[in-house]
C-alpha cells in the first residue's frame, strides 16, 4: 500500500469536504439573510399602517348587521 496516495487522497478529500461545507454555509446565510429581510418588512408594513387610515375593507362594500 502506498502511504504518500493514501495521505494525498484523503487530504484531497477533506479539501473537497471543506469546499462543500463552505458552499452550506453561505447557502444557509443567504437563506437567514432572506428571512430576515422578509421580517423586516413585514414589521415595517404593520408599524406604517398602524394610526392609519388604511384597513383590510378599504373599497369594498362592508354590510355589518348588530
Amino acid at each position: 500500500m502506498d502511504i504518500t496516495s493514501s495521505t494525498a487522497g484523503a487530504a484531497i478529500s477533506l479539501k473537497q469536504a471543506q469546499g462543500q461545507m463552505d458552499f452550506g454555509v453561505k447557502a444557509l446565510n443567504r437563506n437567514a439573510e432572506q428571512q430576515q429581510a422578509t421580517v423586516d418588512a413585514l414589521v415595517q408594513s404593520t408599524a406604517g399602517s398602524v394610526g392609519g387610515n388604511v384597513t383590510p375593507t378599504r373599497g369594498q362594500n362592508v354590510n355589518i348587521t348588530v
